[in-house]
């Protein structure tokens, strides 16, 4: 049976969103019957218990924990070393952690976090640069950019277009490097189409063109 909570909105159109804590999460205007609601949460039941398992899905993929560590598509073993040095290294064969607390499992999930963040981060900023040069090359003129990494449960990335302000989720660090990429085209395409029109996925297929075969890997289970 499904948990959902029902928030009234001045909005027009009644909108679903399922979140990994299980619960539907419902917003809609005075006029719309929780009958209606209900109904159509059993007519749909299948597709949000769906949602969960790929939820849960992309969570247990971009976990963090004291044995593996999942960078870029695939994974690589943790080892930790006694050490004063207190910090975590990623390299292409493992993550070796430095410790003295060799024990304390969430301070070796701390310095495992950091480390993760801080490749993500010089990762994020070649890609960066990466789609700025394509744009520039084309003709295209982007706005000057800030981007933000940050965690995020339902979202991989957003673009705030009239700030110049783009997040990407530090999740994405599990994933290959093409699909963080997809979604970097995804963010920047929305400085010229501000929806999800035809025109929008036009314009993201021409810059990017292997966009769905990398960017589909975020909703499998």
């Amino acid at each position: 049976m499904l948990t959902y909570e029902l928030v009234r909105k001045r909005v027009k159109n009644v909108n679903f969103r399922a979140k990994d804590d299980g619960i539907v999460y419902v917003s809609a205007n005075s006029r719309v019957s929780v009958k209606e609601v209900e109904r159509f949460l059993t007519e749909r039941a299948d597709f949000f218990f769906g949602a969960f398992e790929r939820l849960r899905a992309r969570e247990k993929r971009s976990e963090i924990n004291t044995e593996t560590v999942n960078w870029l598509g695939q994974e690589y073993p943790v080892r930790i070393i006694h050490n004063a040095r207190e910090c975590a290294v990623l390299d292409e064969i493992e993550c070796r952690v430095f410790t003295r607390l060799g024990g304390d499992g969430e301070y070796v999930l701390s310095l495992i976090r950091r480390a993760v963040a801080d490749r993500f981060a010089v990762l994020c900023r070649g890609l960066n640069e990466e789609v700025r040069a394509e744009l520039m090359r084309r003709g295209l003129t982007p706005p000057p950019t800030k981007i933000t990494i940050k965690d995020m449960k339902s979202r991989w990335g957003s673009c705030s277009y009239t700030r110049g302000h783009i997040s990407i989720n530090i999740r994405l660090a599990a994933y290959p490097q093409e699909t963080v990429l997809s979604v970097f085209w995804h963010e920047y395409a929305h400085y010229w189409h501000h929806d999800h029109s035809q025109r929008f996925y036009d314009f993201l297929l021409d810059m990017y063109p292997d966009y769905f075969r990398w960017n589909d890997l975020l909703k499998e289970k």
